[in-house]
């Protein structure tokens, strides 16, 4: 299938100390019990460019594809890890994250930030095992919005390709498409840290299971600030 003229690209590796192989299982099953949708939590701010997707096109789509450098440390092993419960779409609406969706980041008590970002994704088909569906080539793609070339750390970026007649050695299998649905793009809010003995195995389904219900608690209760040392409870 040919890559769609503008698209979100996303590149994907170990996240919050939880290998990608988990994250996709986990992301499949959310996707199989919401009825096709999934939230893809990303780092960076790309909501403008989001915007400028949905304005060239009704159906735009993301593409996923493997990091190609070894996971950080701080991705593997990080200080703390965070659930996100709440939300906000571009235009300043609230927004619940679907029921079956969870979404954490690696998070740092040093130097605490109050916001992540997600997209809202939809495929129809299984995520995984995640396969082969063609190649991005690099150095063809430029940014939406002011049509500069990508950063090599932009691990998030919405880009339409170009013919380069440079030479084209750096390509990304892309191992995932589907596409985006309203509301697009989010701005997460309210993370919750989980307790040390929560990160230690993520891909354990006691862990997931206790997430979900952890979350589900919360989602329960009447909005107010939330503290970030709350705990979890098993």
């Amino acid at each position: 299938m040919p890559l769609p003229e503008c698209f979100c690209w996303t590149r994907f590796g170990t996240e919050a100390g939880e290998p990608i192989t988990h994250i996709l299982e986990r992301k499949e099953a959310e996707r199989a019990a919401n009825d096709g949708v999934f939230v893809w939590g990303i780092g960076n701010a790309v909501g403008p460019s989001i915007r400028e997707l949905v304005r060239r096109g009704p159906k735009p789509e993301v593409l996923f594809s493997p990091i190609k450098s070894a996971a950080k440390m701080q991705d593997v092993s990080p200080p703390a890890v965070v659930a996100w419960i709440e939300g906000e779409t571009l235009d300043g609406e609230p927004f619940c994250l679907p029921e079956h969706s969870l979404v954490t980041s690696r998070y740092d008590p040093a130097s605490p930030r109050s916001g992540h970002y997600a997209l809202v994704c939809f495929s129809r088909a299984p995520i995984t095992p995640a396969r082969t569906g063609g190649k991005i080539v690099f150095n063809t793609l430029r940014n939406i919005r002011t049509g500069r070339p990508i950063g090599a750390s932009q691990v998030t970026a919405v880009v339409e390709h170009r013919r380069s007649s440079e030479e084209e050695a750096l390509t990304y299998d892309v191992a995932i498409r589907a596409e985006l649905v309203y509301p697009y793009f989010v701005r997460l809010q309210q993370p919750v840290v989980l307790p040390a003995s929560a990160n230690t195995d993520p891909t354990n389904q006691d862990w997931t299971r206790a997430t979900f219900e952890f979350v589900r608690r919360m989602y329960a209760r009447p909005t107010r600030p939330r503290k970030l040392s709350m705990q979890f409870e098993f």
